[in-house]
């Protein structure tokens, strides 16, 4: 009985206390809860957190000026910013002024002096070279590396006097804590005897100039486990002989320029075992001469390049010098071919088809109708290819506009039917899609003969940008009144219209 009466006495009491909450003035509840936010507010929350923690949020800001902008804020923040381990220094303004450029590199050099992070992760210079001092730009750079840093990134332009270059320290050649090297634009790299970049991963170099031939090789050589390359040349670099030899090198892109001087023959040669994706663009003139060797492991490849120099059409030795090229990628599992590298394919006299692609699976190409026959010959030696896909591209060229013309007036296909069923149609080919499709009968003879003999084709995609509804749905007519090899293909079909999308899709019926 006494436990009974302490629990109803104690109910009594929530009781009374919920009837004083409910009659109590709404606006005094009001002003309560207001001075309580007040109070909360004038708390720095974020002033309260560790120095590592608030380095980190710095970190995040595009430049170290915002960095150093918050020294303003509090005592707290006053050198707060001298811990964060990313330098970032970008000004493309300094080329306007002098005075913009001394206070640019006072500003560098206030930084570095008060900053007390030993180990830098990132450290970016991104500055102009008409009046910045080299002097300053070579102490830079040997700091960063005096403090460990791992991700580095120069570029000195300077769009008024290119050739202009600012060299390297030789001390950049032996860092042993840098990861990540980019280098671009008016930059010499002097590479010495001795190079030793243990764990440099990633290197870019972009429209810098080398010394001479030897500056590559030293440089990519001192890199045991180099896995990403890339390159972008610009003119006469002093490099006639570029040669990429790395055993440990998985990524490269490699970019060419058409602005040498044609008295001098240039080569490229890759050796690179262990690569996995290439990305590959460049000029291939009387002057150029491109190698590939020992690229067994090569999973992704896109070669795009160009062998017109102007409005005639090239000769065809330079074009067959680009199938050996191409052949030289036989075991690659997806291909990419651009429109310039399928147009000078067209006037080589030497055959795709005498080189197997037996590890091709994917083939992507962007061509036009005077290249139907290098796309039959790709089609026949990917003799395990299981997806195609075709963008049409229109051919205007001076030389080529004739084709266009007569291709346009009269009935005439371009598409000669193989003689032979290319193997993969029978065994391995399962999903095609062609892009941009104009309707010409070169192009329906083309997907009519794919269907007719697909035998394991499960899915054809076809779009086009021409034509209206009514052209749209002739095409798609037509089209589906093409027999087919495979009784489980499905033929879709999506165009744009002007005022929306137009697609249709159809699948056979037990048809075979």
């Amino acid at each position: 009985m006494q436990k009974r009466s302490c629990l109803s006495q104690r109910c009594d009491n929530m009781a009374n206390l919920n009837t004083l909450d409910s009659t109590e003035n709404p606006s005094q509840k009001r002003l309560t809860l207001s001075s309580e936010m007040d109070a909360g507010a004038s708390v720095d929350r974020i002033s309260s957190l560790p120095d590592s923690v608030l380095c980190y949020i710095l970190s995040f800001l595009p430049t170290t000026k915002y960095a150093v902008g918050t020294s303003i804020l509090s005592k707290r923040w006053k050198f707060l910013w001298t811990g964060v381990p990313y330098l970032l220094f970008d000004d493309d303004r300094v080329r306007k002024s002098p005075e913009r450029v001394r206070k640019f590199e006072q500003f560098v050099n206030k930084v570095l002096l008060l900053s007390t992070v030993q180990n830098i992760l990132k450290f970016r210079l991104c500055c102009g070279n008409e009046l910045i001092e080299p002097f300053y730009v070579n102490a830079w750079i040997s700091t960063a590396i005096i403090r460990n840093v791992r991700v580095l990134k120069v570029v000195v332009f300077d769009y008024r006097r290119a050739d202009v270059v600012i060299e390297l320290p030789s001390c950049l050649f032996t860092c042993r804590t840098l990861e990540d090297l980019e280098l671009w634009d008016n930059l010499d790299i002097n590479t010495p005897n001795l190079v030793c970049l243990p764990r440099l991963k990633r290197l870019t170099l972009s429209y810098v100039q080398y010394r001479n031939d030897e500056s590559v090789g030293k440089l990519i050589s001192g890199c045991p486990i180099l896995e990403f390359l890339d390159i972008s040349r610009y003119g006469f670099d002093n490099v006639t002989v570029f040669v990429i030899s790395s055993p440990s090198l998985k990524q490269l892109r490699f970019r060419g320029n058409d602005d040498f001087p044609e008295n001098l023959h240039y080569k490229v040669a890759i050796n690179t075992p262990a690569l996995e994706s290439l990305d590959y663009s460049n000029h291939i003139w009387q002057h150029i001469d491109v190698n590939f060797q020992n690229i067994t492991s090569l999973v992704r490849a896109k070669i795009d390049v160009e062998a017109f120099p102007g409005d005639d059409p090239p000769q065809s030795g330079f074009c067959n010098s680009l199938v050996e090229l191409v052949q030289a990628l036989h075991g690659v599992k997806i291909l990419t071919l651009s429109q310039e590298t399928m147009k000078a394919l067209s006037y080589a006299t030497t055959r795709l088809s005498t080189r197997r692609f037996e590890g091709l699976t994917k083939l992507v190409v962007r061509a036009g109708c005077c290249e139907w026959t290098c796309l039959q010959d790709l089609v026949e030696v990917a003799v395990n290819l299981e997806v195609l896909d075709f963008t049409k591209a229109i051919n205007l060229d001076a030389f080529d506009m004739h084709k266009n013309w007569h291709r346009e007036h009269t009935t005439e296909s371009c598409w000669r039917d193989p003689i032979e069923v290319p193997r993969c149609l029978i065994t391995s080919l399962k999903q095609i899609s062609f892009e941009e499709l104009e309707g010409f009968e070169d192009e329906l003879a083309m997907i009519g003969y794919i269907l007719k003999h697909g035998s394991v084709l499960n899915r054809m995609h076809l779009s086009s940008k021409v034509g209206g509804l009514s052209t749209k749905f002739q095409l798609t007519q037509k089209v589906l009144l093409f027999p087919r090899r495979s009784p489980t293909c499905q033929i879709a079909f999506c165009g744009k219209l002007d005022h929306g999308p137009f697609s249709a899709s159809h699948s056979p019926m037990g048809e075979t």
